[in-house]
This record gives structure tokens, sequence and C-alpha cells, in this order.
């Protein structure tokens, strides 16, 4: 079974859900290429055979997600997308893969179209609908729906992590995709990781935004009477009395598992590992970004996070906003413990790709 998988390298999320999904499928004998770039070329370069390509850029120096200058910023994309082909045509042809994964990027769609192929996304059209009854973000909508679109003509299967499960023959629902969650106790994972209480995990990502909302949160943290431990995309700081500032690191989820309650942007993969931790969540999605407005409303709903839609904050709000998520923990944790999702989506997804081989076969 010979896999090649196609991903974006925009954040980790995409690079998370596939080491899960990967995973699954090498222990099952399959041979693996990974084809990407940005993060996730960084991510799988020492892990699996890497074929490094080009991808779309995005603007970093607004507080919120702008459609016209990422048009702006991609204007040379096409140009990419044709190299980015030729690049991938040699590979197909060198490695002859029996399947194919997109995990979110459409370039593979166009390759070897009589082999099994599968898109991989989160996001969930249904709920979508479910939540915005009037349309938002025309062209990002319009964009996720024609990769479904061609996706549905080449007889792709889509398989989405969803945190609600639908009755639907055009997608493939699955339980949330995660990386192996940590099995020791919350009391042991604190004395492995030298914490003397639960902390609170503030998790940013390397945009412009979350940037911004992480030097002006790191300024007020003394003034709260919790711990804090900061992970952060390119940016440090000096550990002092209440909070300690860390690298990225492997064991994330064992950090996550000891906390009593995360700070983040609403990234589907982060939201999903907290709420299958049973971890209150204080998210901040990016303004105009449709995933993370999607996911976030969502969770909002359910009252398991509370979310803050405000754009250019000072610290004095971020201050009273931190406050209120710690003095809601209990009834976010109370609402989170009667939430029962499953984590077996990785699974489900590999043995979906695996009966897509052995039907072609």
């Amino acid at each position: 079974m010979k896999i090649l998988s196609i991903i974006t390298g925009i954040g980790y999320g995409h690079a998370t859900r596939q080491e899960a999904v990967l995973w699954e499928l090498e222990k099952q004998g399959a041979e693996i290429v990974v084809a990407a770039y940005g993060n996730a070329f960084d991510f799988f370069e020492y892990r699996y055979e890497s074929l490094k390509i080009d991808g779309p850029k995005f603007p970093e120096k607004n507080s919120e997600f702008s459609e016209f200058k990422t048009f702006l910023m991609n204007l040379k994309l096409p140009y990419y997308y044709v190299k980015n082909y030729f690049k991938l045509k040699r590979l197909v042809r060198a490695f002859n893969p029996d399947l194919i994964i997109c995990d979110f990027e459409p370039i593979g769609l166009y390759l070897a179209k009589k082999k099994p192929h599968v898109v991989m996304f989160n996001f969930d059209p249904i709920m979508y609908k479910e939540s915005f009854k009037i349309k938002k973000h025309y062209f990002q909508h319009k964009y996720i729906t024609w990769v479904y679109n061609k996706a549905k003509k080449i007889n792709a299967k889509i398989i989405i992590p969803a945190f609600e499960k639908h009755d639907s023959s055009e997608y493939e629902f699955v339980n949330l995709i995660v990386r192996p969650l940590p099995k020791e106790t919350q009391k042991n994972l604190l004395a492995k990781l030298n914490l003397n209480k639960p902390p609170i995990i503030i998790m940013f990502g390397g945009s412009h935004f979350a940037t911004r909302l992480l030097y002006k949160t790191q300024n007020l943290l003394h003034k709260i009477n919790e711990d804090f431990i900061v992970f952060a995309y390119k940016l440090s700081g000096e550990s002092y009395e209440n909070v300690k500032f860390l690298p990225f690191k492997e064991n994330f989820l064992e950090y996550l598992k000891a906390s009593k309650g995360i700070v983040s942007q609403a990234g589907f993969q982060t939201l999903s590992e907290s709420i299958l931790l049973k971890k209150p969540s204080l998210i901040f999605p990016i303004p105009n970004f449709l995933e993370q407005e999607t996911i976030a409303d969502w969770a909002e709903k359910k009252e398991i996070a509370v979310k803050e839609s405000s754009k250019n904050l000072s610290e004095k709000d971020l201050l009273r906003i931190i406050k209120n998520f710690i003095d809601n923990i209990p009834r976010l944790q109370s609402n989170l413990n009667k939430i029962h999702l499953q984590h077996t989506g990785a699974e489900e997804a590999a043995e979906i790709i695996k009966n897509l081989i052995k039907q072609e076969k």
C-alpha cells in the first residue's frame, strides 16, 4: 500500500491531523511519501520521504483575515501551481502511489485521476449552514465549495472530522482526528512535568493577530493569581513568578491534560484536543476567517468555551476577559463533562483509505 499525502503548510493543524492518519496507515504496512510546504514540510521533512512544493501566502500585518489582500499576495499562485503540478507528476510517475490524499491542497485532484483520491478537511458544510443562516465570507466559502465539488467530480472521498455527526451521502464524517492522547492521570502528569498545580495554557500561532494578543497578554499575567505556561510560535519571553515560557514541545498534550484550561485561537485541532481532554477554552477566532468563526460559534453555543471576537483589545480588556474566563471555568467544565466525543477519527479515516485501495485492486 503506497500513499502520497499532499498537505497544506498553513499552521500546524493539517500536519498534526495527517500525522495521526499516516501513523495508522503506517501500522498497516503503508509506504508513505509527503508533499508539502511551510509548516507541514518542516513538520514531516524528517518523518517521511518529503517533497517541498510552493504554497499560498497570507497577510500577516493585520488583525483580521483579508480576502482582498490575500488575493494580491498570491498573484503568482497560478505559476506556482503549474510548477507544483509538474513536480508532483514526476513524483507520481516515480512513486506510483495506490492512493492520493489531499489535505487541503487541490492540486492533488488533478494528478493520476484514475487512482483513488481522498480529500481531508475540517470545514463542516452542514454545521456552517446551521450556524450562519445568512452566508458569511462569500469568497472563502466559494473556494472550499469549489474544492469539494472538484473532489466529487472525480469520485474522491471527502473525509471530514466533525464535532457532530451528520447523515450524508456526500461526505464521510468521522470522529475527531488527533494525535494519541496521554493516558496518565492529571496528578501523575503534574509530578512528571514538575508543576505545582494545574496551570492555564496559552497557545497562540504565528499570525500577526496572535502575536499582538500574546505581547499584550504576557504583560498582565502577573496580575492574575494563576500559574501560566506560554507556548508560542517563534516568540519567547523570560519566565518569571507565575509565568513560564516554553518552546513548542512534542509532549504538548501532556501539558494540556495537566492544565485547568487553555487560551488559544480557534484552530480546529487545538479545540478538538481541548474538548477530548475536557479542558475549558478561551478562544480568539481570527476575525473574518470562516473556518475559525464557524467552530468558535459552535463551541460558544455549547457553552464549553468563551469566545472573544473583538479586535484591537487593550491590556485592560484582556485582563477582564481572562479573569472572566477563569471565573467561568467550573461552568464550562460542567458542560464539557456532558459532551462525549470520540478520538477514533484517524482509525476510521485509515479504514476508509484501505477499503478504497482494496476496491481499486
